[in-house]
């Protein structure tokens, strides 16, 4: 596993598709991102003044692309499973995990370290990809093919794999309360074929059309 092979676009992008979870708060919001690239979802939600804090936490960092570093309030580069911010108990108000858990040996271990930076009132957001999507189906069963790729759900530095059921397990398991949950087809705002079958269907094979689920958890 080795992220240092990763291409810089693999880094580059905003997360709309969790931000439109955030609960807004008068005065902003102290946010950590674990898992946050360049920066760029932070930056965005300090912009747009949602965040009033933003701390982002990234594996590894990319030595030959500075300048492609948003400018936070604090960036931490380092491994989230071996290390600890005791000046963060009890601190943030939203905690993004953007496709992080499936990439850990102990996601349970991390979960327990992240619940204690949440406030007693703060929400933690996760988006996971679903090992259920029809193309997962079709590459095991109907071609035999487990082949890793550079990224989606076959990414080759993915640890783990889950199913909706699952992720809500993990979650429940690690001390969070599920408040809400959405498929990726009714994140999506766009339009697509797949999102007018599912909507055809009644939602009937929505676990077979997701790519990913994402969870709104408070602490138990």
């Amino acid at each position: 596993m080795n992220y240092s092979d990763k291409t810089s676009s693999y880094y580059a992008n905003i997360r709309h598709d969790l931000i439109s979870l955030i609960s807004k708060k008068e005065g902003g919001l102290k946010v950590l991102e674990i898992g946050a690239a360049y920066g760029e979802t932070l930056h965005f939600l300090k912009e747009q003044g949602i965040a009033a804090e933003a701390v982002g936490v990234e594996l590894y960092e990319d030595v030959k692309n500075k300048e492609n570093y948003k400018p936070l309030d604090r960036f931490i580069f380092a491994n989230i499973e071996e290390t600890d911010f005791p000046e963060y108990e009890g601190y943030f108000d939203i905690i993004l995990l953007p496709d992080v858990l499936e990439h850990l040996v102990e996601p349970k271990k991390v979960l327990a370290k992240v619940k204690k930076y949440l406030n007693p009132d703060g929400e933690l957001l996760v988006s996971m990809p679903n090992i259920r999507h029809y193309s997962a189906i079709k590459k095991i069963v109907f071609k035999g093919d487990f082949r890793y790729e550079e990224s989606g759900i076959f990414d080759y530095t993915h640890m783990r794999f889950y199913c909706r059921k699952n992720i809500k397990e993990l979650l429940e398991n690690s001390g969070f309360a599920v408040q809400y949950s959405e498929s990726s087809i009714k994140n999506y705002k766009g339009k697509s074929g797949v999102k007018i079958i599912n909507k055809l269907t009644f939602g009937l094979f929505e676990e077979f059309f997701s790519t990913q689920y994402f969870f709104s958890s408070k602490i138990k």
